[in-house]
């Protein structure tokens, strides 16, 4: 597994999980919540825009996906966790 399959993955899952994190916000209400959090994925999303341009290698596609499913589990558990709902 090379960096840039880590880098992937990690970066999926936290896009994943702050969209997530976002879409619960707006559900509940929380405007400042939605706009620290939107700023927040513009940040990620520039970043993954500027450094992983496209997948090469097979892991990297897995990591891309996987990175994305763990981070919209993960973003539940924790607004769960965070705002005790």
């Amino acid at each position: 597994m090379t960096l840039q399959t880590i880098v992937i993955f990690f970066a999926t899952m936290v896009v994943a999980c702050a969209v997530n994190f976002q879409y619960r916000n707006a559900i509940n209400g929380n405007y400042f919540a939605i706009a620290c959090t939107s700023c927040f994925i513009s940040t990620i999303n520039l970043y993954m825009l500027k450094t992983i341009p496209h997948v090469t290698e097979f892991a990297e596609g897995i990591a891309y996906v996987f990175g994305g499913a763990v981070g919209a589990v993960l973003a539940n558990f924790l607004h769960k966790k965070v705002f005790n709902i």
